[in-house]
This record gives structure tokens, sequence and C-alpha cells, in this order.
């Protein structure tokens, strides 16, 4: 390699130019600054030159690729205030009740059931006259009325003791018996009825029987009455 050029000094040794190196020296060169003498370099020693430029090239090029990425801009962007909320990382998801779409019309109602027949109504209760009374006082009375057509039996009845409330409640229980006698044979017995005037109850197809009540008193004295009951004959037109 050949060494600095001629003609010139280190500088900050506080000397001027060598006067003896003057004779030397290009005629037209300038001493002002150094690009001339660069040219010169560069033409003395053009291969070296080359390296250098070379150099430069890869050592500019290493730097560039130095810089960490986030110092290089990138893409330009609308400006984003740091308050601002970030957006969401997914989308958010539709609320279970908006899944699918629903009926909100309200049900239809049941079907009416079809209408029936109301049932026949009873007939209203025809009271007869009372019988004879007995020699304390009481009597027997009974009413009928018609049942609903369809039945075995045409009729419903009652037959029951009449009297003074305070002559009811000194009889202690009232036998009655039937003739023809019903169908289990056996006597019926009514106590605690004061109110009801110990009443005997029945149904049947129509015609006549008998009946008798045999009345004992709380006294321990007894007295019997007895009576016809007359219903309406099959043949016969329905009252009421």
């Amino acid at each position: 390699m050949a060494g600095p050029l001629r003609g010139w000094r280190k500088r900050g040794d506080g000397r001027g130019p060598d006067p003896g190196a003057g004779a030397g020296e290009l005629p037209g060169r300038s001493r002002a600054g150094p690009p001339d003498s660069v040219l010169q370099w560069v033409r003395a020693q053009p291969a070296l030159a080359a390296a250098v430029g070379a150099f430069c090239v890869v050592a500019v090029a290493g730097l560039a690729l130095s810089i960490p990425s986030g110092l290089v801009p990138g893409d330009q962007r609308d400006p984003v205030a740091d308050d601002a909320d970030p957006p969401p990382a997914t989308a958010p998801s539709a609320a279970p009740d908006a899944a699918a779409p629903r009926d909100t019309a309200p049900p239809a109602s049941p079907p009416a059931p079809p209408p029936t027949s109301a049932p026949a109504a009873r007939g209203p209760w025809l009271v007869q006259p009372a019988s004879s009374r007995s020699p304390r006082g009481v009597a027997l009375v009974y009413a009928y009325r018609a049942l609903p057509p369809g039945g075995e039996s045409r009729f419903e009845w009652y037959v029951r003791l009449e009297g003074a409330r305070s002559l009811l409640e000194g009889v202690e229980m009232v036998r009655w018996t039937m003739d023809p006698p019903p169908k289990d044979g056996d006597d019926l017995i009514s106590r605690n009825r004061a109110g009801d005037g110990f009443p005997l109850l029945g149904d049947g197809p129509g015609g006549w029987f008998g009946v008798t009540a045999t009345v004992r008193y709380k006294d321990g004295k007894a007295e019997t009455l007895s009576r016809r009951i007359e219903l309406p004959e099959p043949d016969q037109p329905g009252t009421g």
C-alpha cells in the first residue's frame, strides 16, 4: 500500500507545511481541502477504493437490517386515542333467547266439549192431607213427586209424623212397617229426627200400599198410627 500523500502533515503538531516539499507538488493543485486528494487516491488505488466502497455498502446494509422493526415507520393508520376502548377479540355471541325465533302467539284454547243435555228436573212435591191424629196429638202425612222418565221408579215419596215440636221431641224412636212389606222384609227404625218428623223415604212405580208407625215416647208409653199411601197408577197421567 502507498504511504500518505506528500506535502501534508498531521494536524495538531502546530507546524506549517514543509518548505522543502513545495517542489514535488503537482502544478495547479489546491490545498484548500481533501476532495482533490481523495480523488487522486481513488485514481491511484482503484482496487483499494472499490474494496472500501463495497465495505461501506455492506456496512450500511447491515446497519439498516440491525435496526429494530418497531423503529421503522409502518403503514400509515388513522390515529386512535389512547383512552379508546380496544376492539373486542371476537364478535359478541347472540343471546340464548335470540338463537331461534319463537312463536309468541298464545296457544290455542282446547276445543269446548260437546254440550250435554241437562238432566231432567224432578217434579214438585205434592203434599197430601194428614191422617186423623192420635190421642197424643200426632198424625201421619205423606208427599210424592214424579221422577224423570227412563228409570224403574216413577215416583219418589216420604211419610212422616206431624205434630207439635215439643211433642215430637218427646219421641224416642219410630218403627215403620209396610204392607206389602219391602223387598228386604225388615222394619225400618228412625231415631233422633224430631226436626224432620222421623221420616220414612222410598220410591216406586205407582199404586198404593199401607204404612204403620209405632211411636215410642221417652216416658215409656207408645201408640200406633196407620194410613194408606196412594201414588198414581202407571196408566194414569202423571201429576206435577
